[in-house]
């Protein structure tokens, strides 16, 4: 019988000193985090990465990033911590202590005086189980935000690879269209000379047509100076040396459709941005820190079982320690995990509103491109290429000089230098809309 006491007092230290709460949650957590992070499980430099294609698309460079982009690692990895949190704030933080105290006659131990002592940690009381409870939901909550952040981290690499891309194409259009411009300024310079030895024109046209070649000459180079630093950015992202090769794009990306209402990606933003599904755990968890804060006016207590070695007597202690001397600072503790519960609340109602005039924003600005475009493409391109062909068929009957058809052809080249900005613009918005909503990434 004394045995059992014994044994039961060892059992009950263990098991409360041992015991870890588990959330009902956490192991879907887990799976999807190990999910997320498959291309995480082997160290950066063995990792079995798909090169890219010769000639990458931007969706090429978007997949690329997001099995080697550092910062977008760093923010899985820290996930993945906040998950392992749960057990460490579910699990009693004492320990259990087994101590040997006797007394010596004459020089000699004895067994009946001899006492093998086991319980907790006297230093670190034995939680109130619901306490743990609440701490490893808490936990989860925060783990779950974290799940969150790393999906909004992933939209925002693919914000950045595809507007820097957009900057390199656009940039390329650009040299692309200031070389048609200087070849047009270069004839006229070379018309002007002529004009000006036959006295058919002023030095002062001879030194602005020439002034005007070398300043366009110098808008091209300072342009193709930007490539190497645009495409240095563009392998930072994807965690390549900056002198890695980029083809430069022939062209600007295809413009993508927009299939949905805005309505329908204003619900769906308040639905699936990231950054509020996130603050909603963050909210959970701060309620958890209130039923936390409460329960630290229940007490604690500890447990210890002790016999001699002789098994003659057996002692079972049970102590608690009831916080009456702390009952202002666990006020005050309730108090202020109220207040943080009510500051995150507002940071989530404001977030939301933050994010719906973005939206609203960037589908003003991406309806207005289009806009801008439909009368550019289908009115004044067709317009200004057609009064190119007038002038050049009036400059071949010699009803027209040829600086007027220089002219028009440059007015041309204007033009589409406005309908490449406008579709960069267009694209961009719609990359922010993206990132936003949540859609992209499928």
């Amino acid at each position: 019988m004394n045995r059992a006491i014994m044994a039961v007092g060892v059992v009950v230290s263990l098991t409360l000193a041992g015991c870890t709460v588990h959330p009902q949650g956490e192991s879907e957590e887990r799976q999807a985090a190990l999910k997320a992070g498959h291309g995480y499980e082997k160290p950066f430099a063995k990792r079995d990465i798909p090169p890219l294609p010769q000639r990458p698309t931007p969706d090429d460079l978007v997949r690329y990033a997001l099995l080697t982009n550092a910062d977008l690692e760093q923010q899985y990895w820290q996930w993945r911590a906040a998950i392992e949190q749960v057990p460490m704030d579910g699990t009693q933080a004492t320990s259990l202590a087994i101590s040997v105290g006797t007394t010596l006659n004459e020089g000699a131990f004895e067994n009946d005086r001899t006492m093998l002592t086991a319980g907790n940690d006297p230093m670190t009381d034995i939680s109130f189980p619901g306490k743990l409870s609440a701490a490893a939901q808490r936990a989860l909550d925060n783990a779950r935000a974290a799940g969150h952040r790393f999906r909004k981290a992933q939209f925002e690499l693919r914000k950045k690879v595809l507007d820097t891309y957009d900057d390199y194409a656009f940039n390329a259009e650009m040299i692309r269209l200031g070389r048609e411009n200087l070849q047009l300024l270069q004839i006229a310079a070379t018309i002007t000379q002529v004009r000006n030895r036959t006295g058919l024109g002023g030095q002062q046209d001879v030194l602005r047509a020439h002034d005007e070649a070398d300043l366009a000459l110098n808008d091209i180079e300072n342009l193709q100076s930007q490539l190497p630093i645009q495409q240095a950015a563009l392998n930072a992202l994807l965690s390549r040396s900056p002198m890695a090769a980029i083809p430069v794009p022939d062209s600007l990306p295809p413009p993508r459709t927009v299939a949905s209402s805005d309505r329908y990606i204003l619900d769906l933003a308040a639905k699936a941005n990231p950054e509020l599904t996130a603050l909603s755990a963050e909210i959970r968890a701060r309620h958890e820190d209130i039923q936390l804060a409460r329960l630290q006016y229940y007490p604690d207590f500890d447990v210890a079982a002790s016999t001699d070695l002789k098994g003659i007597a057996q002692t079972l202690l049970g102590q608690f320690t009831v916080p009456i001397l702390r009952y202002e600072a666990i006020a005050a503790a309730v108090a202020q995990a109220q207040d943080n519960l009510r500051a995150a609340e507002a940071m989530r109602r404001q977030t939301g509103h933050d994010l719906a005039a973005q939206l609203v924003d960037d589908i003003a600005a991406l309806h207005d491109a289009d806009r801008q475009l439909d009368l550019l493409q289908h009115t004044i391109l067709p317009r200004a290429r057609e009064a190119v062909s007038f002038e050049r068929m009036a400059y071949q009957t010699g009803s027209a000089s040829l600086l007027d058809l220089l002219d028009g052809q440059r007015s041309l080249i204007d033009i589409e230098r406005l309908a490449t900005t406008l579709q960069i613009t267009r694209d961009k918005s719609l990359v922010d809309i993206e990132s936003i909503d949540a859609r992209g990434l499928e």
